[in-house]
């Protein structure tokens, strides 16, 4: 099960069904619906102008008086198994105030009791933007990283098929599951380096993106703390074979390990050709750690909510030489609602999302 505005809803007659199909939420399980009568059921009514208030000044919600239907009518109506439309119906019917309501107002309390009696849900395919979409409530977790600036930072990255590429980022794998999908299993590498303390395996984003396993095959989680350390790679292979048989939770681990190790020899012979950093981590430290292994004309991209932080970068690389085209920018992205006489921003969107310090290697 999953929880979707605070209801536990199956996913049992879902399994099996076309993307883009709708259902109806019905007790805890969702039922497939027809897709004529879901878009009729969820597009917005155009109210009649005979039947609307001038104003709402005269208007005094104090919750009792204005709705003659009690709550306890309107579950034994949904017990009874009636109809979500039904129950709008008889809300407005019986309703004291609704016609002396602005047509803009009808609008707005219509739209609020489909919203919540009327539970049509659809079914998609994952992609980068829905992601998007689903972390705009929680982007802390992404670190504020909004669609737009997410596309900007791909294009300056020059990330294409075949590319080798190195990725630094605390975003819930989005970055890298956009990078995975833009080289689609090419021929070239995408090395994701973390934390040693992190998870190095999974990223969320990845997971939810589902890559089938060609787009996979050349994608290596290494620690960045070994990302230079020889020792480590001889150590491993100066290390005893177990001695004892290993059970399959030890075998997976072994293929894990030894997973890491191929891919940090791999790091270490490979020259990239873009390095995105979005980390919560030291931006500056990592740029410094990683900045050699860039070859000619390649380009780095580097993400941050703060401005300061790049500024570091950016008089680091200026000191260092060798590049060109280093600047620090950010994006702007508005959204509008468009409907008559009522087009304007939204009220509620994401004010800031961050600075990108991008750049290209010209010598070494």
């Amino acid at each position: 099960p999953i929880f979707i505005d605070k209801n536990k809803i199956f996913l049992d007659h879902v399994i099996g069904q076309c993307d883009g199909s709708y259902f109806e939420l019905k007790g805890k399980y969702l039922s497939v619906a027809d897709m004529s009568q879901a878009k009729e059921l969820i597009q917005t009514e155009d109210i009649s102008s005979d039947n609307v208030g001038q104003d709402n000044r005269d208007l005094c919600d104090d919750g009792t008086v204005n709705q003659i239907l009690q709550h306890d009518e309107i579950e034994q109506l949904k017990s009874d198994g009636v109809s979500g439309q039904e129950i709008i119906s008889q809300l407005v019917s019986k309703s004291a105030t609704f016609e002396k309501k602005t047509a803009f107002s009808q609008q707005k309390y219509l739209n609020k009791k489909k919203k919540k009696y009327i539970q049509i849900y659809r079914t998609w395919k994952p992609s980068i933007r829905l992601l998007c979409q689903a972390y705009t409530n929680d982007l802390q977790k992404i670190m504020y990283l909004r669609r737009d600036t997410l596309a900007m930072l791909l294009s300056l990255s020059n990330i294409s098929h075949g590319s080798n590429v190195g990725i630094v980022e605390s975003c819930q794998g989005l970055i890298l599951a956009s990078v995975i999908q833009r080289c689609a299993g090419g021929n070239g590498f995408i090395f994701n380096l973390t934390p040693a303390g992190e998870n190095n395996s999974t990223s969320p984003c990845c997971d939810f993106m589902d890559f089938p396993d060609e787009y996979k095959t050349n994608v290596y989680s290494i620690p960045i703390e070994n990302v230079g350390d020889l020792n480590t790679i001889e150590r491993a292979n100066q290390a005893k074979p177990v001695e004892k048989e290993p059970n399959e939770k030890h075998l997976l681990a072994m293929q894990r390990r030894q997973r890491r190790l191929d891919g940090l020899q791999l790091f270490e012979k490979t020259k990239l050709d873009s390095l995105i950093i979005a980390s919560k981590y030291d931006s500056l430290s990592i740029l410094q750690h990683l900045v050699d292994y860039l070859t000619l004309s390649s380009h780095f991209v580097i993400y941050s909510q703060s401005n300061q932080t790049l500024l570091e970068c950016y008089q680091f690389l200026k000191k260092r030489g060798g590049t060109i085209h280093v600047e620090i920018a950010d994006s702007w992205l508005r959204e509008y609602q468009i409907l008559d006489e009522r087009t304007h921003p939204f009220i509620r969107m994401s004010g800031a999302s961050g600075y990108l310090l991008s750049g290209m290697i010209v010598q070494s």
